[in-house]
């Protein structure tokens, strides 16, 4: 380290140490906050004055009184991101010396709960005694107040802080791009539907699709959940709203239009598209039993929904940002090579200067990770300014790191919170630090697609093996196996369902969305999983318990009935208990709602007297379902014994009937020569 570097370290300690509030400050209180919503300029130099400005407000239910604002700043910039974290990490008050001179700071007067002041304040750079260029400032607010019951400290009962870079101009402009992810934030259960429907009207989505549109489409790059698309979509029919929804024509008009101008805006970025509702890859990983067939269910969602929204891109996986592993890695690159977005406690050993995309070499082969190298949080609310600042701070150190290393790759490519709300006028603010003019030459705008593509290093770190992260359990994903199997059969029975198919919703129930209320799941789980097995179980085979043949051969009905409200396409299944019994085979038919069909089957008990036969419902792929219905045949050859019976005696009867008509015939003809014979003997 060089001397310099040395001595920046130990003013910074210093500062942290002059600044740090005592055990009884009262800023534990909480009930004052305070955001920056201005600053100028955006980069320091010697003869600028800092002009910064915001809002203090009394969130508490006691008053405050001689309420003032002072600007903080340090005499020393950080030179290196590492001094900015370790800054961080050690305290809240990091940002330096208070600036206390007459007209420095800003007088806001008494704020009663709820009440809210603007502040603003400005000091000429001449005035401060900094140290000039080669680094970035920690700037930021402090607020004293008195309390209710009169009591004053010296500690700051509140604080907001960003960051200032004083650089010299770089040889060459450093790459900076802002990532917009799209993906819903609201309850998986469609609870908070309405007010997503509000929020894209006028609130946070729509401030946030603005400012995303207001970056400069070189330096803008999309990360697109489709679910998001589909969720809002239900909000577009009013007649068929969500259970428990109620819009306004002019709410799903708004909605209409919102996903009308994503959809545009993706078509016209470099866009990334992660998987259906973000499944939980952690919990996958962790319980592999079901992972192919759940991924299966996945992957054919994300396709399902980008065919409707007449959407592409390349494929990208985006885990929880505390829940990604190595296994996970591992099975991410075994099912492509798509980017994959990660934080730097995936990869302990990142620094700034390998870039914000590297690439880790796998079993399966290199896989491009997307670093969200973000700066830990500082005090207060992230606002448009603070976000530029934040730009501008990443571009400033990777200008530094790139001026002392010929092999940095250091750039400023910023992940934003797909929550936040930049406002209404947010979009141009955070714009000025992706583009050369808007960052007076410090930066020119850069796509995550871009840096991909530039033959990004190699990170040889460690990664993290394991994480206690919280994920869906084994039991969780078991029933939406279950969940999933059942779904295949009845898809493959009814005939036009109400929907195609049921892919989406259950890749929407394994979304990492899901982990803060696994009770809610299984029950919604348990809830689809018992409407499907109704249909299926409406579907029934009649027949009685015996069946009679009056040969070896023969006929016999069986008739199915459908009991639900939907046409089914279903044949039989028939196995006897005796081998050697022969079945004629059951198409498949269709049979409409609440109707009943009769098959005749056909059978040949051969030498056999009697089988038990199961007859079960079946699919056209041969797949059996439902409770079997269990049945004897026999056949009766008392038939064939009567008639042979009634023939004999039949026979019998005419023989005895000849024979008494002959033998009579007989002795009539005899008699007459009996009596010839006795009338001449006595004449002779």
């Amino acid at each position: 380290m060089t001397i310099r570097a040395w001595l920046t370290a130990l003013v910074v300690a210093v500062s942290l140490l002059v600044g740090a509030p005592s055990p009884t400050a009262t800023a534990s209180d909480g009930s004052l906050g305070v955001r920056i919503d201005g600053l100028t300029p955006s980069r320091l130099s010697a003869d600028a004055t800092i002009t910064m400005s915001g809002i203090v407000r009394n969130t508490g239910s006691t008053p405050w009184t001689s309420v003032q604002a002072y600007l903080v700043i340090p005499r020393t910039p950080f030179q290196s991101r590492g001094q900015i974290e370790s800054a961080i990490e050690d305290g809240q008050s990091y940002t330096g010396e208070r600036v206390i001179d007459a007209g420095s700071f800003a007088e806001l007067g008494d704020l009663a709960p709820g009440g809210v002041r603007r502040f603003r304040i400005s000091v000429p750079v001449s005035r401060l005694g900094l140290a000039g260029p080669g680094g970035v400032y920690p700037v930021g607010v402090q607020v004293l107040a008195t309390d209710d019951e009169g009591q004053r400290s010296n500690d700051a009962v509140a604080r907001a802080t960003t960051f200032l870079p004083w650089v010299p101009d770089p040889a060459a402009p450093v790459p900076a791009g802002i990532v917009w992810p799209f993906t819903p934030t609201w309850e998986p259960d469609g609870s908070e539907l309405e007010e997503a429907a509000r929020s894209v009207q006028q609130g946070q989505l729509r401030h946030y699709l603005d400012a995303a549109a207001a970056t400069p489409r070189e330096g803008r790059s999309i990360v697109l959940d489709p679910s998001i698309l589909d969720d809002l979509t239900r909000l577009t029919d009013p007649e068929n709203l969500p259970k428990g929804v109620d819009l306004t024509a002019a709410d799903t008009a708004a909605v209409t239009d919102w996903l009308a101008d994503l959809r545009e805006l993706s078509l016209d970025s470099a866009t990334w598209i992660v998987s259906y509702a973000r499944p939980d890859e952690l919990a996958l990983s962790r319980y592999p039993e079901n992972a192919e067939v759940l991924w299966k269910r996945v992957d054919q969602a994300t396709d399902d929904s980008l065919a409707d929204n007449a959407l592409s891109g390349p494929r990208a996986s985006w885990p929880t940002i505390a829940g990604t592993t190595l296994t996970m890695l591992e099975d991410i690159r075994a099912r492509g090579d798509g980017p994959t977005l990660v934080s730097r406690q995936t990869l302990p050993g990142w620094e700034p200067r390998l870039g914000s995309v590297v690439n880790l070499e796998t079993l399966n082969g290199p896989l491009p990770l997307l670093v969200n190298g973000a700066l830990p949080d500082v005090p207060g609310s992230e606002t448009p300014v603070t976000m530029r600042q934040r730009i501008l701070t990443d571009a400033a150190l990777g200008a530094v790191s790139r001026e002392s290393d010929k092999n940095s790759r250091s750039d400023a490519l910023t992940i934003v919170d797909p929550s936040w709300d930049p406002g209404t006028t947010g979009g141009p603010v955070v714009a000025e630090a992706v583009t050369t003019a808007g960052s007076g030459g410090l930066t020119r705008p850069v796509t995550a697609t871009d840096l991909t593509r530039s033959a990004p290093l190699n990170y040889s770190g460690d990664v993290v093996e394991d994480v206690e992260t919280r994920s869906l359990g084994a039991g969780s994903l078991d029933a939406i196996a279950n969940l999933s199997d059942v779904a295949d059969l009845h898809d493959s029975v009814v005939v036009d369902p109400t929907r195609p198919d049921h892919d989406r919703d259950i890749a929407a129930l394994m979304s990492v969305r899901w982990r803060s209320n696994t009770t809610a799941l299984d029950q919604r789980v348990d809830r689809e999983l018992a409407a499907l097995e109704s249909d299926l179980d409406s579907i029934s085979i009649d027949s009685p318990s015996t069946i009679t043949l009056s040969s070896s051969r023969g006929g016999f009905p069986l008739t199915l009935a459908n009991e639900t409200d939907k046409t089914v396409r279903v044949g039989l299944d028939l196995v006897a208990d005796n081998p050697s019994l022969q079945l004629d085979d059951i198409d498949v038919v269709e049979i409409d709602a609440g109707e009943r069909h009769t098959f005749t089957v056909q059978v040949d008990l051969g030498d056999q007297t009697s089988s038990t036969v199961s007859a079960r419902l079946a699919t056209d792929a041969g797949v059996t379902f439902g409770e079997p219905a269990v049945f004897n045949i026999r056949s009766s050859n008392v038939g064939l014994i009567v008639w042979a019976a009634m023939a004999a005696a039949g026979l019998l009867v005419v023989a005895t009937w000849a024979r008494r008509f002959l033998g009579r015939r007989r002795r009539r003809a005899a008699a007459p020569d009996a009596e010839a014979d006795g009338f001449e003997g006595p004449d002779e």
